[in-house]
């Protein structure tokens, strides 16, 4: 890292971006080997940046990759997901580079997520294509027969992990090789196969103490250790139990010293950090200096420049004021007057409903009477056409009758008794005339009124 960071120096000094960019992907992959996920993904990001201001796109995907897969071993899926499915769609727009690796990165975490529809959907991705690593192959038979396991498809997993153990001894992959056995002896656990599981635990055994590779051997332990509590053999449990003890507690001592490596490394971390930020710090104040001067220089001309301008401003201000002074009087005169003359049409609109009231007071009983005089002239019509159609039509009959009996003499002689009768009928016609005449007087009258 004292080379890294002195080659960093002399980058930074030479304005060498792209350089740093990638001396930025090396030191992040170190500490990624060492566990240090937060300053990883720290220098990750920033040569992402670098290598995106440079259009360098096969480095950004390389990059995004790294990123998502630094959040996977964080068990941040989300992040490792976005990051990743980002990598895979910027790889697509290149077109001349197989997106395989990123697939496979992608079927590994949504199997971690135990979101097995989507794990299969990149998995067989790879499967279905032609031009594929035979590393890439494996792996995805591998994921696929790990998804058939856990789901209870054991004839189908059985299949799909003797595929990545032919691909495993292809290119001579012992790790590849182990966790194939370790899965298929799971499944001939599951199949109560217990003859078949423990031959297929101790190949794997014997390969993991090759290449010394105690996590697989832990699996292992941990396979045997079922394996037997099913068989009930007891002295075979206790031994594989002191086994996987003596693992773990191997294992516990390696993390331990890769957590003391670790927490070293982030000391001369913090101690660099310190040193950069002492520096800064120093450049800082010597720039506050410098600006607090400027700074000054800039306050007092502000000052004067203010002063002058809110001199001008206040006499101006102080001419708008006499001018709106004078104007306020004048309008203050015009709303006086205003509202004398809103006082004297108030009083007039008093009076004026004062006489409207009273005028309603006196309305109903002038309807009243007009009621009475409308009922009484409706009597005298009704009266009228009484003697019209009764009484004036008699005498007239009469009267019409006599003559058609004087027309109808022989010798053309006045009867006396057509005659009296006659003038009977007369005086009768005169009498309902004169009560008619009466009638017609007192209508003429009720109209007047």
């Amino acid at each position: 890292m004292y080379y890294v960071t002195a080659l960093e120096q002399k980058l930074e000094s030479e304005e060498n971006k792209s350089g740093k960019a990638y001396l930025l992907s090396k030191k992040a992959g170190f500490y990624w080997l060492q566990g240090i996920y937060d300053a990883s993904l720290k220098a990750y990001f920033e040569a992402l940046k670098i290598f995106e201001e440079k259009n360098e796109n096969l480095e950004v995907v390389k990059t995004l990759n790294n990123i998502g897969e630094t959040y996977k071993k964080q068990k941040d899926y989300s992040q490792s997901a976005k990051f990743i499915k980002l990598a895979l769609t910027k790889l697509d727009e290149l077109e001349a580079f197989s997106p395989e690796l990123i697939l496979v990165n992608l079927g590994q975490l949504f199997m971690l997520q135990e979101n097995y529809d989507s794990a299969n959907y990149y998995l067989n991705q790879i499967l279905n294509k032609d031009s594929v690593s035979t590393q890439s192959k494996g792996f995805a038979n591998l994921y696929k027969g790990i998804i058939n396991r856990k789901t209870g498809q054991n004839d189908s997993a059985q299949s799909f992990l003797e595929q990545s153990l032919k691909y495993w001894n292809e290119i001579n992959y012992d790790r590849g090789i182990v966790e194939s056995k370790i899965e298929t002896a799971q499944i001939f656990i599951n199949q109560n196969k217990f003859p078949f599981a423990n031959q297929y635990l101790r190949e794997a055994e014997t390969l993991a103490l090759k290449i010394n590779s105690l996590d697989l051997l832990l699996n292992i332990y941990q396979s045997k250790i079922d394996l037997f509590k099913i068989r009930g053999s007891k002295d075979s449990l206790v031994y594989y139990f002191d086994k996987y003890l003596k693992i773990k507690d191997s294992i516990f001592n390696s993390e331990s010293r890769a957590e003391i490596n670790k927490l070293s490394i982030q000391y001369d971390l913090a101690q660099k950090e310190k040193e950069s930020f002492k520096i800064a710090l120093e450049k800082s104040k010597l720039a506050n200096e410098v600006e607090k001067r400027t700074q000054f220089l800039i306050l007092i001309s502000t000052i004067l420049i203010f002063s002058i301008v809110l001199i001008i401003y206040l006499r101006h201000k102080g001419n708008q004021l006499k001018s709106a002074h004078i104007k306020l009087k004048q309008q203050k005169e015009e709303i006086e007057e205003k509202q004398k003359k809103i006082s004297s049409k108030s009083l007039e609109l008093a009076r004026l409903n004062k006489e409207l009231h009273n005028l309603n007071n006196n309305l109903e009983q002038r309807v009243m009477e007009r009621t009475q005089k409308l009922n009484e002239r409706n009597r005298q019509i009704a009266e009228f056409t009484y003697y019209n159609s009764h009484k004036l039509r008699a005498p007239v009959a009469n009267v019409l009758g006599l003559i058609n009996v004087m027309e109808i003499t022989k010798d053309g002689k006045i009867d006396p008794v057509v005659l009296n009768h006659l003038k009977t009928s007369a005086m009768e016609l005169d009498k309902v005339i004169f009560n008619l005449k009466n009638l017609l007087d007192i209508d003429e009258e009720i109209e007047r009124l």
